[in-house]
C-alpha cells in the first residue's frame, strides 16, 4: 500500500490542529478551576505516610490533631457510616449522619449556631464519605476537618467505644 506524501499545507494543518487542541485544553483547566497539578499534602502517623490530594476546603487531620480538636468546645463530631455500623460502635460523643442522608441534614445543621468546627470520620483511610460530607459542610461552618484513618485507626489505638444511640442530634 502506498501512502501519499505530506505536503507543506498538510503539515501546517496538523500543527494548527495541535495548537488549537493544546490551547483549548489549557483554557478548560483555567475555566473549570481544575488544576493540572493538584495540591497535595503529606499525612503521617503510625509508621505510615499518605500523600493526599487536597479535595478542597476541608482539611485532613491525623490522630493527634483529631484528639486535640475533639477536646475543644463547640466541636461537632460526625460519623458518616451507616446507621447499623454506628449503633454497633462509634467514637464517644459522635452523632450519626450517614453519608446518604448528609444533604437532607444540611438544613438542620445550618440552624446550629453553637457549632464552630466539625470533624467527620468514616471506616478508615480508604473510605471517602467523610471527605465528601466535610466538603459540603464547608459552606456552613468556619472550620471543617475529616479524620483520616477514622474508625479503623480509632480501634487500632484501643480507644473507648460507645454503642447504641449515642449523642442525640
Amino acid at each position: 500500500m502506498h501512502l501519499p506524501e505530506l505536503t507543506r499545507k498538510d503539515i501546517r494543518d496538523i500543527l494548527i490542529i495541535f495548537a488549537a487542541v493544546t490551547l483549548l485544553t489549557c483554557f478548560h483547566f483555567i475555566v473549570t478551576d481544575f488544576p493540572l497539578f493538584p495540591e497535595t499534602m503529606e499525612l503521617s502517623g503510625d509508621g505510615k505516610t499518605y500523600t493526599l490530594i487536597n479535595p478542597g476546603v476541608a482539611r485532613a487531620v491525623d490522630y493527634n490533631t483529631f484528639q486535640r480538636l475533639v477536646a475543644l468546645d463547640s466541636t461537632l463530631l460526625v460519623d458518616t457510616r451507616s446507621r447499623e455500623l454506628y449503633l454497633e460502635g462509634h467514637i464517644p460523643g459522635a452523632v450519626n449522619i450517614p453519608y446518604e442522608e448528609g444533604e437532607a441534614t444540611l438544613s438542620r445543621l445550618e440552624q446550629r449556631q453553637d457549632i464552630r468546627r466539625v470533624i467527620t470520620y468514616c471506616d478508615g483511610d480508604k473510605c471517602m464519605s467523610s471527605v465528601d460530607l466535610a466538603e459540603k459542610l464547608t459552606f456552613i461552618f468556619p472550620e471543617v476537618y475529616y479524620f483520616f484513618g477514622g474508625w479503623e485507626l480509632w480501634l487500632e489505638k484501643d480507644n473507648p467505644v460507645e454503642k447504641g444511640e449515642g449523642t442525640a442530634f
